[in-house]
């Protein structure tokens, strides 16, 4: 009788642990963005069919971030995958982790991204913005609002590319409350590993800086490109 007993009670802990672990497998800590959020309305702008390609290593997230917005401007050659993350790579000069050992700095900087995209055909404009006035996040907006992903770095996992594609002015023209959508390659942060990331404008705005990869603090870089040919306005 006591043997049945432990049984019974093994089997309804295992049940009830097992009942316990699918409620802790429901749990979402983020909003989904799903299609009719990402739908452009008034105060809100978002660039459709750009996702955040997944970069597969530690350090290339610019090459990923290029490929994501090559891709999208229908580059040849631009396959989402691997080999094409790690030569264009290759091409941009990006530095592995390996540096960190001799002192050295991985990752990739401003200079290099726009040199690819120029000898990629883009007509680009670099831009860093140090006033402190909300310029460069109204510039941001403008393009986003105007079709047009723009390349940012911050200091987001100590530096970090991602390419802007959606903005949320909640209706105001504080940016206190507004919201970033990103194409992100490095889309580990919420529960939808969908390429997209978001973030509160503001909070944004205050990281968006580096002090790791490159020689100096190097405040709100962004780095608008498009096609040779093609209008920056839609």
């Amino acid at each position: 009788m006591r043997k049945l007993s432990f049984i019974l009670l093994l089997f309804f802990f295992i049940i009830s642990c097992a009942h316990n672990q699918k409620n802790i497998d429901q749990i979402t800590w983020f909003p989904k963005l799903t299609p009719e959020k990402l739908t452009p309305r008034e105060g809100f702008w978002f660039i459709e069919n750009l996702k955040g390609y997944q970069q597969t290593t530690e350090y290339t997230c610019g090459p990923a971030s290029l490929l994501s917005l090559a891709k999208y401007y229908g580059l040849p050659n631009m396959t989402a995958d691997k080999k094409t993350e790690m030569r264009i790579a290759k091409e941009v000069g990006t530095r592995s982790m390996d540096v960190l050992k001799n002192g050295g700095k991985p990752g990739t900087k401003p200079g290099e991204m726009t040199q690819w995209l120029e000898k990629n055909s883009f007509k680009v404009k670099l831009e860093f913005e140090d006033k402190e006035d909300f310029s460069a996040l109204k510039k941001l907006q403008d393009n986003i609002k105007n079709g047009i992903p723009t390349l940012v770095e911050w200091i987001n996992l100590t530096g970090h590319w991602v390419v802007a594609i959606g903005y949320d002015n909640r209706g105001n023209d504080n940016p206190m409350d507004d919201v970033l959508i990103f194409a992100d390659s490095y889309d580990k942060y919420d529960d939808y590993k969908d390429g997209y990331t978001f973030v509160n404008a503001r909070s944004f705005y205050w990281l968006w800086f580096d002090a790791f990869y490159f020689d100096k603090t190097t405040w709100r870089t962004m780095i608008t490109a498009v096609p040779a040919g093609k209008s920056d306005k839609k």
